[in-house]
């Protein structure tokens, strides 16, 4: 769903940044795929950390609803971190130009999935349901099939019953069982590091569906 979401904002992007950062349309376009890994990345760590109000606060201020400011928000400040860390070694390009393509492209993504989450929702809000939809994560399904044996799989498994119900359960309900859903995925990958690892690796293909 993420490959969505960039795909259709790709040409506001490009024209965006190369604007307003002197870069080519070359760089402009290699820095696009490393913009979404970083996101990827920062969204599933966040998510088997179990800080899920932290990516619910990125998005909401990201679509100007407060939240409490989106660069100073945790999850972003390592998005945009890893993104700036990519941008340097893979273009070749400073840290102060990085930073500042940081800057320009990052927030506009967020924007795009904040406005996806909210419209992948029941009302304008944006919650733990909202997000999982918007981003294609179907965790109910998926992560059964994920869930394999030994420590991390019964984590796995847990969780993936705990996500699966929060989406017919009320909005309070459902809000603490994907939180603690989410912190099962983060004791799953202390469990078993080769059985969580290999669930973020898949956590992050879906990002793509």
């Amino acid at each position: 769903m993420l490959d969505s979401i960039m795909d259709m904002a790709k040409g506001q992007l490009l024209s965006t940044i190369t604007e307003k950062t002197g870069l080519d349309m070359g760089q402009a376009e290699q820095a696009l795929p490393l913009a979404q890994e970083s996101i990827t990345e920062g969204i599933t760590g966040a998510i088997s950390g179990g800080n899920v109000d932290g990516i619910l606060g990125m998005l909401t201020s990201a679509v100007g609803g407060g939240g409490g400011g989106l660069v100073e928000n945790m999850v972003y400040k390592g998005i945009a971190g890893n993104f700036i860390s990519k941008i340097t070694s893979t273009l070749g390009v400073g840290e102060g130009m990085a930073s500042t393509l940081s800057g320009v492209a990052l927030p506009m993504i967020m924007e795009k999935i904040g406005g996806a989450t909210q419209a992948a929702g029941d009302t304008d809000g944006i919650d733990q349901d909202s997000v999982m939809s918007a981003l294609g994560l179907d965790a109910g399904s998926l992560l059964s099939g994920l869930a394999g044996g030994g420590a991390a799989g019964d984590l796995l498994g847990k969780a993936a019953g705990m996500l699966g119900g929060a989406a017919d359960a009320g909005k309070g309900a459902g809000e603490g069982l994907l939180g603690k859903a989410a912190d099962m995925l983060g004791d799953a990958t202390d469990a078993g590091k080769d059985a969580g690892g290999g669930l973020l690796g898949k956590l992050g293909g879906m990002f793509k569906k």
